[in-house]
């Protein structure tokens, strides 16, 4: 079994990508600090994805998949015709060479409704910390169009990217999509103007499904309702008040006197990030990142206070990236401190050209970095 961090889920999923490997990967992501666990499979075919959800579907449950996705009224005929014709009853495959020849529908049809799925599922899990577990010897053969290709790895990614920007681009006012709406005036949705809005807050607002919860039983993209809540809250018909905003991988940030400073600790090394974690867990809240890439996506979608930043990553070197975050304007006072095995002036130098405001030499005992970060974060911020 395989651990990720919070933000980590595309480098873990891009590994089984290049290794090229077929089989079922076994998803469980931490949602909370109550440790509420949110498990979906993802299966390859030579590296490509072909399928994500809650469960692999037999071909019988396949087939009513695809018939509600693509409204065809004849599915049930054609899936009882299947049944008498079809030589090997496991194989999804041999379904869908049966529904083709019926000119039921095309392959982009069906490649187009299920990458929907594909990025749906993976929204669900990607910001998370949490587990995989790879099973090689699971019979599932969906593939699509005549060379039974699996999901562009690229185009995935980009579209998970661009979901999470809009996600991120509807906090604080909806912290997620497993954020709980409340009606804003409980009792009284008669004062709700729109006709729509007033039956839906009656039905499905109830201070204690999510807005995940509601969009499933509607069968509506989270995303799509969650923009709708953001209107009705500025009605002020709906909101999220009260409810602790979730940073990746479940931590919550508590609002107010009461919350911790934020600090982000950009290192590739688990052994490192997990010790940062615990000695810095009683007075800050701590964000993890492996790579450049994803340490300026928190940086720019968290109140990060302090950054922890190692010189060598797989991507570009500590040196760099702090030049790059000091090239943004909202990002030239933060503090950072370099934390690395490179000792000696010359790095120190660097260090300090490139922007950085400390340089600490791993490993560093648990006094020496306290002491470094509260130079930057006074202990009565902390203790407030």
């Amino acid at each position: 079994m395989l651990r990720f961090e919070a933000g980590q889920l595309q480098q873990t999923l891009e590994k089984l990508h290049r290794d090229s490997f077929t089989g079922a990967a076994y998803i469980d992501v931490f949602l909370d600090d109550k440790q509420t666990i949110r498990s979906h499979i993802v299966f390859f075919q030579d590296g490509a994805i072909t399928y994500v959800g809650k469960t692999l579907p037999t071909p019988l449950e396949f087939s009513e998949m695809i018939g509600e996705k693509l409204k065809l009224k004849v599915m049930k005929a054609a899936m009882q015709l299947a049944n008498k014709k079809v030589k090997d009853p496991t194989s999804i495959q041999a379904y869908l060479a049966i529904y083709q020849r019926l000119d039921l529908f095309d392959w982009d049809a069906l490649e187009q409704a299920m990458r929907s799925q594909v990025v749906f599922y993976l929204d669900q899990l990607w910001p998370y910390a949490g587990t995989l577990k790879t099973e090689e010897d699971v019979q599932f053969d969906l593939a699509y169009g005549k060379d039974k290709h699996g999901f562009d790895w690229q185009q995935l990614c980009l579209s998970l990217v661009q979901r999470q920007q809009a996600w991120a681009s509807l906090t604080p006012a909806i912290p997620s999509m497993d954020a709980i709406p409340h009606p804003m005036m409980s009792g009284h949705t008669h004062s709700v103007d729109d006709a729509y809005a007033q039956q839906h807050l009656k039905v499905w607002i109830d201070s204690k499904r999510s807005l995940l919860d509601i969009a499933e039983a509607l069968q509506r993209d989270p995303l799509e309702l969650g923009h709708l809540y953001l209107h009705w809250q500025k009605m002020s018909w709906v909101t999220f008040t009260g409810e602790q905003s979730q940073l990746p991988g479940g931590t919550p940030f508590a609002t107010g006197q009461q919350r911790l400073p934020l600090i982000l600790s950009v290192d590739d090394s688990l052994v490192v990030q997990t010790m940062l974690k615990r000695t810095l867990c009683d007075s800050y809240q701590v964000l993890t990142a492996s790579n450049a890439v994803d340490a300026l996506s928190l940086l720019n979608n968290h109140p990060v206070e302090l950054m922890l930043l190692d010189v060598t990553m797989p991507d570009i070197d500590g040196f760099e990236f702090c030049r790059t975050v000091r090239g943004i304007a909202k990002f030239r006072d933060l503090p950072v401190i370099m934390l690395t095995a490179k000792d000696g002036l010359v790095n120190k130098v660097k260090g300090q050209m490139a922007g950085s405001t400390h340089y600490l030499t791993k490993p560093v005992k648990k006094e020496k970095l306290l002491q470094a970060i509260e130079k930057y974060i006074p202990t009565a911020k902390v203790a407030s």
